[in-house]
C-alpha cells in the first residue's frame, strides 16, 4: 500500500447503534491509516462532496504513478487516457456512496484507499447483539463458513484477540447466476459480556484475487478500530 494517512469520515458514516433488550450499545469506526468510513446520500451534501474530493485525491495518488511508469517505459499515454482515468476514479468513489445507501441500517461501509494501481476497496462493517450463551452458528453463517456455493471447503481460522475471540473465513464460491468465481473474506470478533454477546463482522467480496493478501492484512487493522460502548442505562 502506498503511504497514506487516515482519511476522514463524513457525517454518521463511522457510527452505529445496536440494542439488546433494554440496553443500547453504540459503535464507532476509529480512524485507521488507509481506511475511510463511507457516507450515504442522507448526510449533508456539502459534507459528502468534501469527502468525495478527499478520497478521489487519495485514489489518484495511488494510481497516477503507474501511468507515469508506463510513460517511462515508452507506452504512449494521451490526455484522453488521463481524463478517462480521472473519470473512472470519480465514478468509483461515487459508487461507494451508492453502496452505503443500500446497506442495512445497522451496517456501515468502510473503504480501503491507497492500494497501488487500485481503486477504493469497499468492506461491509456490522455489529450485532444477542443473548448470553448464544451459539456461534449464525456468526459462522454470516462470515461464510456455511451455505452458498463454495468451490472448496471454506478456510476457517480461529484468532485470539485482545478484546474477544476472532474468526476468519476465506472461501471461493461460484455465483449461481453468472457462473463467475468470487473470493470472500469474513473477519469476525465475538465479545461476551454478562448481559450480551457482541459480534463484530467485516465482509469483503472480490474477483481481484491479486490484492487478497494486502486487503486481508488491512482488515486485521480495521477490526480493532470498531469500538463498541454502552450508550443506554
Amino acid at each position: 500500500m502506498s503511504e497514506s494517512s487516515a482519511l476522514g469520515a463524513a457525517g454518521s458514516a463511522a457510527e452505529g447503534t445496536a440494542t439488546a433488550g433494554v440496553q443500547d450499545w453504540a459503535w464507532t469506526i476509529d480512524q485507521v491509516d488507509g481506511w475511510t468510513a463511507v457516507p450515504s446520500s442522507a448526510d449533508p451534501a456539502d459534507v459528502v462532496r468534501e469527502w468525495q474530493d478527499e478520497v478521489v485525491a487519495a485514489v489518484l495518488a495511488s494510481v497516477e504513478p503507474t501511468m507515469d511508469q508506463m510513460i517511462d517505459l515508452g507506452v504512449p499515454v494521451s490526455d484522453a487516457d488521463r481524463r478517462l482515468m480521472h473519470q473512472n476514479v470519480a465514478e468509483s468513489v461515487t459508487n461507494l456512496v451508492a453502496f452505503a445507501d443500500q446497506v442495512a441500517p445497522d451496517a456501515r461501509v468502510a473503504a480501503l484507499v491507497g492500494l497501488q494501481d487500485r481503486g477504493p476497496v469497499p468492506v461491509l462493517v456490522s455489529v450485532a447483539l444477542s443473548e448470553p450463551g448464544t451459539e456461534d452458528d449464525i456468526l459462522m453463517q454470516v462470515l461464510g463458513a456455511t451455505g452458498g456455493n463454495p468451490v472448496n471447503a471454506p478456510s476457517i481460522e480461529y484468532l485470539d484477540l485482545p478484546d474477544g475471540d476472532g474468526i476468519r473465513v476465506t472461501r471461493t464460491e461460484i455465483d449461481p447466476d453468472s457462473a463467475e468465481v468470487w473470493l470472500s473474506v469474513g473477519l469476525g470478533r465475538r465479545t461476551e459480556h454478562t448481559d450480551a454477546v457482541v459480534d463484530t463482522v467485516l465482509l469483503w467480496r472480490t474477483q481481484d484475487i491479486i490484492i487478497a493478501e494486502a486487503v486481508g492484512a488491512a482488515l486485521d487493522e480495521l477490526l480493532p478500530a470498531v469500538r463498541i460502548t454502552r450508550s443506554g442505562p
